[in-house]
């Protein structure tokens, strides 16, 4: 199987600038953009912090080898995909489908905290 060389070189050359912090130069954000993300972050910090309750009480409860790491594992992919959402905010979709799989994530949470 090739490697298309030109995709990966354009690859390379825009990731770094989908992720990264604003500067002066940027222009801001609509205000509108901002709080829309924060109230989406925010109700994901809540409904995360339902899940940890959840799944702190499922490791006291019983033991079982694969559940620590599965919880851990999806927890760090909610709270990746919600940072990145706050340093890709300058573009048009890439917070809010940020956000989408940090939902998808925290309800694989709730799905495996209840197991």
């Amino acid at each position: 199987m090739a490697v298309d060389v030109s995709r990966a070189k354009r690859l390379v050359r825009e990731l770094p600038g989908a992720f990264r912090l604003h500067t002066e130069a940027d222009p801001r954000p609509a205000n509108r953009r901002i709080a829309a993300v924060c109230a989406w972050a925010a109700a994901l910090g809540l409904g995360g912090m339902a899940v940890a309750l959840r799944a702190f009480v499922g490791l006291i409860a019983q033991y079982r080898a694969w559940y620590a790491p599965t919880v851990i594992a999806v927890g760090l992919l909610g709270l990746a995909c919600t940072i990145a959402a706050f340093a890709s905010l300058h573009h048009r979709r890439l917070p809010f489908a940020l956000l989408g799989v940090a939902s998808v994530s925290l309800t694989i949470g709730w799905i495996v905290t209840g197991l």
